[in-house]
């Protein structure tokens, strides 16, 4: 029997791709026969069906089959009312005064408005506060409300008014997350834009499958209509590109992709037809490449805006660069290098330039180095880096401003003709659509500075920036091939040179270095091992969540089983973590304004939930205390073990690196997880999956790119034509 019911949501515990659960509280408890003290809502659905993501606060009227079922939760015997894959499910606005108090205070939409200032709110306007709320009167709320409180609020409520259209995209089966980047970009026209080409929904993150569905099913599009056949091609390069990292394909790489898509070989080549007409994709005529548009575009914007840079006069011999390098250099407790003392004359010199080196080659004196001269100079510094940590990490280093890269885009773009240099920390991590941010966000008359080894990871993103520049041989780079470093004992340095260079190197444990040969199903149990045999100075490197996932939890259960659970009261119930107190821990997130970034490492010292916090975290980097809240909750995980992503701009005194099956662990994975060791490094595995790593081509050699070839060829255009 289908079933109608209102309900308040109070948590919510899974939203991804495949499915999404929560709960709360029925707002009508007479709707239904409930014999205990409480009821809750349980809902489990696929997501398409959603008109928006689910958060606590929000009120929903969910339409199907319930299932009715009591469980005991602590001293209580609770009616759980169970809506498995409901027929529909919508979201409504609170018009009594409590349950509006309750939504405007606890929904995130609503930011800086708490529940004093929403009582207030209901107390002075009552219901009327919807029709001013509808017609944005400023003026009428000012005495109650600051501006910035008074946007957020009119803001918060458009969010929901527009809840029309977003139930029009959950009848056909798009999801919320999809809406939202779709509503950012086409704003109210959304459904128009839809209307007219049901294909735009590719670009925003639906597979070509689900888009074809909706397309044939509400729209009447035939398999013949060109939007489609287009649509298929773009999607198969855009597949082709997000897989490996491509900017550059070939035929071969792209038909068979598209035949699987449209399951007619006519349909194909005319696909591939309409895809060139279209301008899909640009056919390089002397190699035979397809390009897809997008990426072209931003590799030309990228390779013009450096090549302008690099073909501006050397002032190596002027008096101020002079000074500058005498100024940056007199502080130094010891003489640079010679390749060292390069590094800082061409950065100095040059408005673009490279500095590359592994892990204790010195690039980071260099860079210190570098922008005292540029200080010096009176230059602007805009130091960034693409993750938190690392942005944290050379903050720390270099001891001038840093942020990371998403920070320094949502700042106001340097516009001025301003002497300033753009220095990008970690950039083997940046890909091509970062970097073409970038260049958009910059005057050209702004130098930049790359730092960073091209042999470690590559960006996750389409390009290899980095690697790129440094293949292209037209912007000044010098390499750092010297370890500087003391920790040269440690035999790490050499080792992670041998990894680099293809070669496996003759004594897997030498030093510091200790190999673990162990079966690939005892790599977890050996790696908690060994993280208990020095937990204060040690973190496990993992390839995959799931490895991260069963290190934590086994890492958790055993040097950590008797602290109790962090547990928090919500809306009157209790709510269990999967975290215990003096846990290590990592933020998966920014949060700039509570203090932490996406890789901050801490340990949980305090689980005692008050009025602003559900406990405390002392961060690693500065010791910084910070209150958890449910936002910080949310993206917060255990620590003992990480992912390399999160480890990459970082190191540690004693790394565990975690070897296993997946492909994803290949030479620069290996490379760079050896050099995240400060002092004591252990590889635990086989011997064959180790040397598989080592010989297996990391992704610069196989990534196929353009942007070397664009500095390249137009360099040597620029060239000739001066010559003539």
């Amino acid at each position: 029997m289908t079933t109608k019911m209102d309900f308040r949501v109070t948590s919510v515990y899974q939203y991804d791709k495949k499915w999404v659960c929560f709960s709360g509280v029925p707002l009508q408890t007479r709707s239904f026969k409930a014999k205990t003290a409480k009821c809750i809502v349980v809902v489990k659905s696929k997501p398409d069906i959603l008109p928006m993501e689910p958060v606590t606060g929000q009120h929903w009227r969910i339409t199907g089959v319930m299932e009715s079922r009591n469980a005991t939760h602590g001293d209580f015997i609770i009616t759980e009312l169970h809506f498995i894959e409901p027929e529909k499910l919508e979201v409504t606005l609170p018009h009594d005064g409590e349950s509006f108090i309750r939504f405007i205070a606890k929904e995130a939409a609503f930011k800086g408005i708490g529940e004093v200032k929403a009582r207030e709110l209901w107390s002075t306007f009552g219901s009327g506060i919807f029709s001013i709320l509808g017609a944005r009167n400023t003026s009428k709320l000012r005495g109650i409300l600051t501006d910035k409180a008074i946007n957020s609020l009119f803001d918060g409520y458009e969010k929901y008014a527009n809840l029309r259209y977003a139930t029009w995209f959950a009848d056909r089966k798009i999801s919320p997350q999809i809406q939202h980047r779709l509503f950012k970009f086409h704003q109210g026209s959304s459904i128009d834009a839809i209307k007219t080409n049901p294909y735009l929904l590719i670009t925003f993150g639906m597979s070509f499958e689900q888009v074809d569905y909706i397309a044939q099913a509400s729209f009447d599009v035939t398999l013949e209509d060109e939007r489609r056949l287009v649509a298929a091609v773009e999607f198969a390069l855009k597949k082709y590109a997000s897989k490996g990292g491509h900017t550059v394909a070939y035929q071969n790489n792209i038909k068979p992709v598209v035949q699987g898509l449209l399951k007619d070989t006519k349909l194909t080549n005319k696909a591939l037809v309409c895809g060139h007409a279209k301008h899909t994709y640009i056919i390089n005529p002397e190699t035979g490449s397809y390009h897809h548009t997008s990426l072209l575009i931003m590799e030309k914007v990228v390779a013009k805006r450096l090549l302008k840079l690099a073909q501006q006069p050397s002032y190596a011999t002027s008096q101020a660069l002079l000074t500058a390098y005498d100024i940056a250099t007199q502080e130094l407790p010891f003489p640079l290098a010679e390749k060292q003392v390069d590094a800082v004359r061409s950065s100095l010199d040059r408005r673009v330039s490279c500095i590359t080196g592994g892990a204790g080659t010195g690039k980071t004196t260099v860079l210190r180095t570098v922008l005292r001269g540029y200080h010096a100079l009176k230059y602007d510094i805009k130091a960034i880096a693409l993750s938190g940590r690392a942005s944290m990490r050379l903050h720390q280093s270099i001891g001038f401003e840093t942020s990371t890269i998403a920070r320094f885009l949502r700042d106001d773009p340097i516009e001025d003709n301003v002497k300033c240099i753009v220095v990008i920390d970690e950039a083997s991590m940046v890909d091509l659509g970062t970097m073409y941010r970038i260049v958009l966000h910059t005057n050209p008359s702004v130098r930049f500075l790359f730092v960073g080894d091209p042999n470690q990871l590559p960006p996750i993103g389409s390009g290899l920036i980095l690697a790129d520049i440094v293949k292209s041989g037209v912007i000044t780079t010098t390499e750092l091939d010297i370890v500087q470093r003391q920790d040269a004992t440690t035999g790490i340095p050499e080792y992670s040179r041998l990894v680099c260079q293809g070669q496996v190197p003759s004594e897997l444990s030498i030093g510091n270095i200790h190999f673990h040969e162990v079966a690939l199903d005892c790599v977890t149990e050996t790696c908690v091992e060994l993280y208990s045999q020095n937990p204060s100075e040690s973190r496990v490197i993992a390839a995959t969540k799931k490895t991260t996932l069963e290190v934590n939890t086994q890492c958790q259960t055993q040097l950590n089983a008797t602290n109790p659970i962090l547990k928090f009261m919500e809306y009157g119930d209790q709510f269990t973590t999967d975290l215990r107190l003096n846990d290590p821990v990592l933020f998966t997130q920014n949060n700039y304004e509570a203090g932490v970034q996406n890789g901050s490492l801490g340990k949980l010292i305090s689980i005692e939930q008050t009025e602003t916090s559900l406990g405390i975290v002392q961060l690693d980097d500065n010791g910084a205390d910070i209150p958890l809240t449910k936002s910080l909750l949310d993206s917060l995980d255990a620590g003992y073990c990480i992912t390399l992503h999160k480890a990459q701009g970082s190191q540690f005194k004693r790394v565990i690196v975690a070897l296993g099956k997946t492909k994803m662990q290949d030479r620069a994975w290996l490379y760079t997880a050896i050099t995240r060791s400060e002092l004591e490094l252990h590889v635990v595995g086989t011997r064959t999956r180790f040397e598989q790593a080592v010989r297996s081509l990391s992704a610069h050699h196989v990534r196929k790119t353009h942007l070397a070839t664009l500095l390249k060829d137009t360099h040597s255009r620029k060239s000739c034509s001066e010559s003539n």
